[in-house]
């Protein structure tokens, strides 16, 4: 029992004691004291010296005199010698008051700029002027940890969508690199190592407005310890982590965090998507996209053929394995030749499928045999040589298909002069993902089931979605059937009415029109049912994915959790809300039937 209590009474008194009122007590505690006993002093001597006043009688300073004449003399100001003028002796005192004040002073002016300029004062300031900005927060909001180029971009999404979001960051460069002034909600930030339990509690973690954790760092090591610590710290919040390599995105899976979102092996099933059914990855990424980004119109086109792959890394392993399961004749470049025997024992009959060289070469590349490919992948980690090799193999093949793997976002602006016609940004593939688990993981159920249909059926997708949406990317959202979320609707249905999909996307404006949504899944019971017909009937409990403008989404909100708006929809006569008006109406209607009856 004694262990358990120790660390509660150890809490309490930390944080009973402000850090920074404590580095300031014990900073100007010798000061104080040195200014302290001078007053003391000083004041003391004018009490005991005695003056003359006008009258040309003895007379004594009273303390109020004399704390008032120290405090002007002190700081040098000087108003006389009041209220009577003073004598010799208490001239000589005053002088010496004067010297012994302003070097008190002095060194107590030193020492409180110096305790201002020390790093661990202006850290503890900080941290305690972020304790209170979290403090402040009482909606729900994401803990980010990293903001870095992936963790700017979870950062802008949440933020965008009016999520409140606290973040901690190692990096202080990294803060200045994001403009997070121009976001639409204000982000408290601390400077501080985020593997570190500690940092995670004063940014709020353990608060029960805290709905989760992102964990986007460059360092997988840390990005773990992170996913630990806040499991520990908050089981009920969710967990999201970055990781690049398989063992620690092995190690975050082992004890529940609750995704794990890797960029090579998502971009890997993107593309697997292409080479498969090219349509579906049009709607990938029209429903993941960053929003107000410009859609593409059409999906993009891959002829049947050989492949090189240049780099057989982590990105070039796990997109090798696709192009295994999908059959396709692939030729690997790869430089380091332990890499080459490690790959000859792992695949012994793909072992002449990989050639020693860069792939920046002409040389190499015409031993690849590039002009007669149909697709060339530039995947190492360096952003200078995939950059070379996709301007060499464009300068033979100019008709090849170009994947870019681009590793830096200040490089955006080379890998867009190359024109390669697919680029893979590890940063942003890991915000779409982290924007479509947090902001509506039903959507992520629904591209699990949509990776099974054919390309008939996501020709027909498109062709809904293309009537519905703009040349922005369409906006996502889910409805909860449910009290809180659809009163409206709950309120109906307990009065026995049929209520359908059709209801909610008519206009509650005009019933004559549709708003620009399609409905894209519903999940009843654990069941999911994908591209739902409208006269499709809903029921309590239900979660309803839709794709449109956010014009459609405000509007369907006034038929959710209005009933007004819901009768009109459905052209039921419209019901007063009020109880007064209700019964108004009532008695309106009593006196009809009457006259009628006459």
């Amino acid at each position: 029992m004694m262990s358990n209590e120790e660390p509660d009474r150890h809490e309490t008194s930390e944080e009973a004691i402000n850090p920074v009122v404590s580095m300031i007590m014990l900073r100007m505690r010798t000061p104080l004291i040195i200014l302290i006993t001078v007053y003391a002093i000083t004041i003391i001597g004018l009490l005991l010296i005695s003056g003359v006043d006008d009258q040309g009688n003895p007379w004594r300073m009273s303390i109020f005199h004399a704390l008032y004449y120290v405090s002007f003399t002190a700081t040098t100001i000087g108003f006389g010698e009041i209220p009577y003028a003073l004598n010799d002796a208490q001239r000589l005192w005053v002088l010496c008051t004067i010297y012994m004040t302003v070097i008190a002073w002095l060194f107590a002016i030193g020492n409180i700029l110096a305790l201002v300029q020390n790093p661990i004062f202006k850290k503890a300031l900080n941290e305690n002027r972020f304790k209170n900005q979290v403090g402040k927060i009482h909606e729900p909001f994401y803990l980010v940890c990293g903001l870095g180029e992936t963790g700017y971009e979870v950062v802008k999404a949440l933020t965008s969508e009016h999520y409140r979001v606290v973040v901690i960051e190692k990096d202080p460069e990294s803060l200045l690199d994001a403009n997070l002034h121009d976001l639409q909600e204000f982000v408290p930030c601390l400077i501080a190592d985020a593997s570190v339990p500690r940092y995670l509690k004063l940014a709020g973690i353990t608060k029960d407005n805290c709905n989760g954790v992102i964990a986007t760092t460059a360092s997988d090591e840390t990005n773990l310890k992170i996913a630990i610590s806040s499991k520990l710290l908050h089981p009920e919040g969710k967990v999201v982590c970055r990781s690049d390599i398989h063992s620690y995105e092995e190690n975050m899976r082992s004890f529940n965090t609750d995704h794990v979102v890797n960029p090579f092996q998502t971009f890997a099933d993107i593309f697997s998507m292409l080479l498969h059914t090219p349509s579906l990855h049009l709607i990938f990424d029209w429903l993941t996209g960053a929003p107000e980004s410009q859609i593409t119109d059409e999906p993009l086109k891959l002829n049947y053929g050989r492949w090189i792959l240049c780099s057989y890394g982590r990105f070039g392993h796990v997109l090798y394995q696709k192009f295994l399961e999908h059959d396709i004749d692939t030729t690997i470049l790869e430089p380091d030749e332990t890499v080459y025997e490690s790959f000859k024992r792992d695949y012994i009959d793909q072992a002449d499928k990989m050639i020693i060289g860069t792939g920046i070469d002409e040389r190499s590349l015409k031993k690849a045999d590039i002009e007669n490919a149909v697709g060339i992948i530039a995947g190492g980690n360096d952003d200078s040589n995939n950059l070379s090799t996709i301007m060499t193999a464009r300068q033979i093949n100019p008709d090849i298909f170009v994947v870019a793997r681009q590793n830096l976002r200040h490089n955006s602006e080379l890998f867009h002069k190359t024109k390669a016609d697919l680029v893979m940004q590890p940063r942003e593939i890991t915000a779409r993902m982290i924007r479509v688990l947090f902001l509506n993981p039903l959507l992520n159920e629904y591209l699990t089931i949509a990776k099974k249909q054919d390309e008939e059926w996501s020709n027909i997708v498109i062709s809904r979605l293309s009537a519905v949406i703009g040349e922005c990317k369409p906006h996502t959202w889910t409805a909860e059937i449910n009290e809180k979320e659809a009163p409206a609707v709950i309120n109906s249905i307990t009065l026995g009415r049929t209520i359908s999909l059709n209801h909610l996307t008519q206009d509650p404006i005009s019933k004559d029109h549709k708003l620009k949504c399609v409905a894209l899944l519903l999940e009843r019971n654990g069941d999911y049912q994908i591209m739902p017909d409208d006269t499709t009937p809903i029921q309590s409990g239900d979660h309803i994915l839709f794709c449109g403008m956010l014009e459609a989404m405000n509007s369907m909100h006034w038929t959710l959790k209005v009933m007004s708006s819901l009768n009109y929809v459905m052209s039921f006569e419209n019901e007063p809300e009020s109880y007064l008006w209700r019964k108004l109406k009532q008695a309106y209607k009593g006196k009809e039937r009457r006259e009628k009856l006459r």
